[in-house]
This record gives C-alpha cells, sequence and structure tokens, in this order.
C-alpha cells in the first residue's frame, strides 16, 4: 500500500487570520482597533489569501518535478513539452506516471515458481523475437515448473540443487521437431537473461504417456447406444486432454503428473446420460511399475511422473441393453 504524504502545512485563511490578529497586543499593543473596516485588518485577511495560496503550493510536485523523476524511474531523459498548457501538462504527466509504474511492476526476474510461469505464459509471446521468428506457434498454454530436477540429463526422481526443468506445451504442438527444439533453446535463452546466476535452466516437452481404455456400459431402456458410445468417447478425449479440457480441470487440461484412478472414470462413466452402470474399466499398454493396488490387491490406478501427460485411445466401449430379465449386447 502506498505510503501516505504529510500535509507541509494545513493552516487555513481563517487560520492566518486568527493568528496574525492575536499577534497584534504583543507586536503593536497600540493598535487597538480589530474591526474588519480598520486599514490594517484588511491588510492582514489580505496577506493571509495571498499565504494560504502559497501554502496550498507546498503540499504540490510541480510537473517539471514528476518529469525529473519519471527520468530517474524510466533511467533515460524524459522532458516535459514546455508549449502545453498547465491543464495538459498535468494530464501528460499522470498518464505517463501509470505507464512507468506498470513496467517497473511487470516481474522481469524469475526467483519461484510464478515468475518463471508468468515470464513463459505472457512476456515471451509478446516479445518482437518470438513474434517475429514463431508468431502463433511461439505461445506457450501450460508450463510447470519443477525445482531441483535436471530432466536433459537425469532422472525425475534425483534432486539436484540449483537445477530448475520447465516442462512447457505449445499452444500448437510443433509437427517438426527441429522448429520444436529451436523453440525450446530460444525459450531458454530468454530466461537466461532473468534468472539468478546460480540457478541451472532445463526446457523440455512432457512425455506422453500412451494407454488404451476400454469399459463395458449397461445402458437404461430408453437409451440409444451409439449416442452414449458417442458422448462416452467424447468425455473421456475431454477428460485426458491436455489443453482446453472443456468442463474439466477448468479448461486447462488434464494435470501434469496427475496419477490415474479407476473411480474417477467409474463415475465419469456412470454419470453419462443413458448409462445404468459401468464395468469392466481397463486401461492397458502402460508399464507395469505405474501400477497401484490396494490392500486386497486390486487396481486402483496408474501412477504418472511430474512431467507426464496422458494420451488416451479407446479400444471398445461395448453396451448392454436390459431385454426381459437379461442384459443383452447391442449391435455396434
Amino acid at each position: 500500500m502506498p505510503i501516505p504524504l504529510p500535509d507541509l502545512d494545513d493552516r487555513t485563511y481563517a487560520d492566518l487570520v486568527v493568528d496574525a490578529i492575536a499577534q497584534i497586543p504583543i507586536e503593536a499593543p497600540e493598535w487597538t482597533d480589530h474591526n474588519p473596516a480598520d486599514t490594517g485588518i484588511i491588510l492582514i485577511e489580505l496577506l493571509a489569501w495571498l499565504t494560504e495560496m502559497v501554502l496550498y503550493r507546498v503540499n504540490q510536485v510541480p510537473e517539471q518535478n514528476q518529469a525529473q523523476f519519471l527520468s530517474l524511474l524510466k533511467g533515460r531523459p524524459w522532458v516535459l513539452p514546455p508549449d502545453l498548457s498547465p491543464a495538459q501538462q498535468f494530464t501528460l504527466v499522470q498518464t505517463e506516471i501509470q505507464t512507468t509504474l506498470a513496467d517497473l511492476r511487470r516481474p522481469y526476474r524469475a526467483v519461484t515458481n510464478p515468475d518463471f510461469e508468468q515470464l513463459i505464459l505472457s512476456d515471451w509471446a509478446k516479445t518482437q523475437y518470438a513474434q517475429r521468428e514463431f508468431g502463433a506457434a511461439g505461445a506457450i498454454a501450460r508450463v510447470n515448473c519443477l525445482p531441483e530436477r535436471d530432466l536433459e540429463n537425469a532422472d525425475i526422481n534425483q534432486p539436484i540443487e540449483a537445477h530448475i526443468s520447465l516442462v512447457i506445451l505449445p499452444r500448437h504442438p510443433q509437427t517438426d521437431a527441429a522448429v520444436g527444439m529451436r523453440l525450446r533453446q530460444d525459450l531458454k535463452r530468454f530466461l537466461d537473461q532473468r534468472r539468478l546466476i546460480t540457478t541451472r535452466l532445463h526446457v523440455v516437452e512432457p512425455s506422453f504417456i500412451t494407454m488404451t481404455l476400454a469399459a463395458t456400459l449397461y445402458l437404461q431402456d430408453s437409451a440409444k447406444p451409439p449416442d452414449v458410445r458417442r458422448e462416452a468417447e467424447r468425455q473421456i478425449h475431454a477428460f485426458f486432454a491436455p489443453l482446453d479440457s472443456e468442463e474439466f480441470w477448468q479448461g486447462q487440461g488434464y494435470p501434469f503428473g496427475a496419477d490415474i484412478y479407476l473411480s474417477e472414470l467409474y463415475q465419469l462413466l456412470d454419470d453419462l446420460p443413458g448409462v445404468d452402470h459401468v464395468e469392466d474399466i481397463e486401461l492397458t499398454g502402460v508399464d507395469p511399475v505405474r501400477q497401484q493396488f490396494n490392500d486386497q490387491g486390486q487396481l486402483v490406478g496408474l501412477m504418472l511422473q511430474a512431467h507426464e501427460l496422458v494420451q488416451i485411445q479407446i479400444a471398445a466401449l461395448p453396451t448392454l441393453q436390459r431385454f426381459g430379465d437379461q442384459w443383452q449386447p447391442n449391435t455396434p
């Protein structure tokens, strides 16, 4: 919060007149007529009026002084045009003050995780170099900052002091590996100018874990199997989408390194319109070391590392409906 500026002198016209008249018996005892019509009293009132105007200026910083302060903040001379009216000078100075303070408050150095995220997600894409060399392809949609990690040369689980790995996800993923590598290198050079001198940066893209999902959907009597399967596929892809995940994850995409729990997938599919219940959800195609089991030896989920996202494939979503007392499969 800004520091309040003190009033250097807050005496008013009435205060000045009263103080001056109170000095008359001390300075001029023979002066006994203090009526407003007295010439001396008129002179006191006139001087009090002039003094009040001067005291008002004491609490003001002239525009020329503010121009000097702006030059110090900007690091270069800033001259107030002399041909402007006082009102125009005031407006110009106030506008320039707001612009300068906004520039000073914009993060430049990166120390904390939010600092790196701000520089990558916002400031990088606004640089002339990024716009000229990459255009829209240079925009970064998501970033995960991992302190004490060197994802370029070491194991993800091995802490390394003074190293920071930045896992970036471009808004428009590069199909050309050479362009993607140049984007990461240029982004690293951009951040090297803003990091602490002891910090070692590593800029990498996320690792995508490919897995296949299968489940059996038991439908309500009024449900249309093609519509249910189509909606199920849409929501599964939206749930695991790395970007623009619609109604999931506040639209940001599947969280970096978030473990996958079968209970969440059961709830996702079970809540679909037209679905009675869900059975036999399977996730295949992943390393067994990622599997998590409960005390009864049942698979409950899959583990991901902090730099990983999911690339989901759907193998089959067979549907069944009740015919009489039995569940019968629908014809795809």
